[in-house]
């Protein structure tokens, strides 16, 4: 069977057992002193998500599963799906229950580039600050936004909110009407170059596996 990247959910995360693997915004920023005392600061790139992963330590068979499907993703080489166990479900719907059939969509992206809305809610659901959401947008190829919610925010009767800012801000080419993921909302990964770990954890033939990833835009 040929792989094809990127790998989904099903594939690889949902496959290697994640222990940990908390998201944060890995910033590209310089900072210039000046005499007076204070300092000068500039973004250089976008920021991207990051991760350092860890596995549940497993027996020498199931780490060399896992490991041999790490192998295929020829180190940093190839991409794949992967979220945040921590905000897998909104804060208020923890098993999805409350979204399940709902297809919601973006509704709006906003001139500010870092607010938005959503329509194709449940008639009252309820977005904590902190729950994520994802996007795909364009083609050739196609770009995937992952986004943490900056405050809470609650649908209407129609299933719209009003607008709610989140971060990091939206990047060009963003529209909407697509679908939005709030259920394991995913970004493009890949491995850091030189992070992957693998260790003996004690005498009875147990191993301990982890990595740092870095976001990809696109696959």
């Amino acid at each position: 069977m040929a792989f094809n990247f990127p790998l989904s959910l099903a594939e690889f995360q949902d496959a290697i057992n994640v222990a940990a693997a908390p998201f944060r915004l890995q910033r590209f920023e310089e900072l210039s002193g000046l005499g007076s005392g204070q300092f000068l600061s500039g973004e250089l790139a976008p920021p991207l998500w990051s991760a350092s992963v860890r596995l549940f330590s497993a027996f020498h068979d199931d780490g060399l599963e896992t490991q041999a499907l790490i192998d295929t993703l020829d180190g940093s080489l190839h991409s794949f799906l992967f979220y945040d166990p921590r905000t897998a479900f909104p804060r208020l719907d923890p098993k999805g229950l409350l979204i399940s059939g709902a297809t919601p969509t973006v509704l709006s992206i906003e001139a500010d580039n870092k607010s938005m809305r959503l329509a194709g809610l449940p008639a009252g659901y309820q977005l904590s600050r902190g729950d994520m959401l994802a996007f795909e947008y364009g083609a050739g190829p196609v770009r995937r936004t992952l986004h943490r919610i900056s405050e809470p925010v609650a649908a209407d009767a129609a299933g719209e909110t009003p607008v709610f800012e989140v971060r990091p801000h939206f990047e060009p080419g963003g529209v909407a009407g697509g679908p939005v993921e709030l259920v394991k909302p995913a970004a493009f990964m890949r491995i850091v170059p030189q992070s992957l770990t693998v260790g003996e954890v004690d005498d009875f033939g147990s191993v301990s596996i982890g990595f740092s990833i870095l976001q990809r835009l696109h696959p």
